[in-house]
């Protein structure tokens, strides 16, 4: 385990290309009163200030909106963008990711009740908004439509359909935040009107292999997909044991053993890495290399910790480390400056090498702000898995692979914008935000990396208290 972890942390800091230093973003801030002692200290205080803001700019971009009274409460836009690009739009799989983080909220604020009202009252919307769509007539992919408009009408334009991962993310949304309920009877009506709709929808479709991925473009049998139906199904299954859904129950975790049974089909030992994408069926037919970021994501939306140190899974980040890394102008640069103190960078990653899109058209693919603080997040929890919570490689293994994320971390502060504004994706060349702005999948990516920071600090904190 020490070996791999290794083999992550060298492929990381070796995609850090050489080169010029170029002027980097300034984040100073006249305001602050104490200064940090450190460089780490200096990116912690941006952490924070970056959390705090992406929770506020999350919070807008849930419906209710205030430039638009038409928006059905509980929708999630993607991003407040309409035009150049228009992601004006509640897509499935995005709004569950980001509800789900604010499931996590009401786990770290159990004392603020104010707040904790707030979140319930989205969350509670956000279940009725669910059920609003689930029920629509004439969805020509059923409950596999990818997104919707904020009003909840139906979208009736051209799309990449269906998407199957999106059902299965947004069961596992609301049985996360039913847990948190002592409301036995709402639990079950809200299991059995909406989470059992999407759940049976899973079962009934995880075998297709005309669907499309996470970013819309290839149809097959996709990683990502099916490590999110199959942690949705074994939590529904779990859920359906506990209500008394006993035939439900053994028909979900049936499922989800057969699905399980597909994960290594994915590594091809010959690239050396999971690929994302298997009995291909249509869409893109540039991606030669099929590697992809959402393979990481996947392990990470998954969130079995077991995964995070498979050899496979740290074959495949070093990959892609290794691909972005060489890949981008922008990561020639190996620092940047963070309130006074100059701080190493990790590379800055994209979706995958062949991409074109641009974040308004085609032309060449950009890093995103979302997979390379998911890199964050990987090395944060890996550290927790292999260190702490595994005990391999002791506390010195930790702080290595604490210091790697924060590389990765430093990055994403290097290319969001002074005023903590996030897009999509940053320009490929020059650094500066390019697509979406606001996009909420970015905002809500960068408080997963910090929280999973917070927990791996605690915990090193703790085992040095012990030692």
């Amino acid at each position: 385990m020490v070996k791999l972890a290794t083999v992550v942390v060298y492929s990381a800091l070796s995609g850090i290309a050489s080169g010029g230093r170029q002027q980097p973003f300034r984040h100073d801030s006249d305001a602050e009163q104490v200064p940090p002692l450190s460089g780490t200290q200096a990116l912690e205080a941006w952490m924070q200030q970056q959390d705090e803001f992406a929770q506020r700019q999350i919070l807008r971009n849930i419906a209710p909106i205030l430039d638009d009274p038409s928006a059905m409460r509980g929708a999630v836009c993607a991003s407040p963008s309409r035009a150049h690009p228009n992601y004006y739009y509640a897509w499935t799989r995005d709004s569950a990711l980001v509800m789900n983080e604010l499931v996590e909220w009401l786990s770290a604020n159990p004392g603020n009740g104010t707040f904790v009202d707030e979140i319930e009252r989205h969350l509670d919307d956000y279940i009725a908004f669910t059920r609003h769509v689930q029920s629509l007539p004439k969805l020509a992919y059923g409950l596999g439509e990818a997104k919707f408009h904020m009003d909840g009408s139906r979208f009736r334009g051209s799309w990449c359909n269906p998407q199957t991962d999106g059902p299965a993310i947004r069961a596992r949304t609301v049985m996360r935040y039913l847990a948190h309920t002592s409301d036995a009877q709402r639990t079950r009506r809200v299991f059995d009107q909406v989470v059992a709709a999407d759940l049976d929808y899973v079962v009934d479709m995880w075998r297709h292999t005309g669907g499309c991925d996470i970013w819309e473009e290839a149809r097959g049998r996709h990683f990502y997909t099916l490590l999110a139906q199959h942690r949705a199904l074994l939590e529904g299954a779990e859920m359906a044991h506990n209500l008394g859904e006993t035939r439900r129950a053994q028909r979900y975790a049936r499922a989800a053993q057969q699905i399980h049974a597909h994960f290594d089909k994915f590594w091809d030992p010959e690239r050396g890495y999971i690929v994302a994408t298997r009995n291909a069926t249509g869409g893109i037919k540039s991606k030669r290399s099929n590697l992809d970021a959402q393979v990481l994501l996947a392990v990470l939306h998954h969130g079995d910790a077991r995964l995070l140190s498979s050899s496979k899974v740290v074959a495949t980040v070093a990959e892609l480390v290794r691909v972005f890394g060489a890949l981008y102008k922008v990561n020639r640069v190996q620092r940047t400056r963070i309130h006074g103190w100059w701080v190493p960078l990790g590379a800055a990653a994209g979706r995958y090498p062949e991409d074109v899109y641009n974040g308004d058209g085609t032309s060449r693919g950009n890093p995103w702000s979302l997979v390379t603080s998911a890199l964050a997040e990987y090395h944060y929890r890996l550290a927790r898995e292999l260190a702490v919570a595994g005990g391999a490689g002791g506390p010195g293994l930790a702080e290595y692979l604490l210091g790697v994320g924060d590389r990765y971390m430093a990055r994403v502060c290097r290319h969001t914008d002074g005023d903590h504004t996030m897009y999509e994706q940053w320009s490929r060349r020059s650094g500066f935000g390019r697509g979406a702005v606001h996009l909420t999948w970015s905002y809500a990516a960068h408080m997963s990396a910090t929280r999973a920071r917070r927990v791996l600090a605690r915990e090193m904190a703790l085992s040095a208290e012990l030692m």
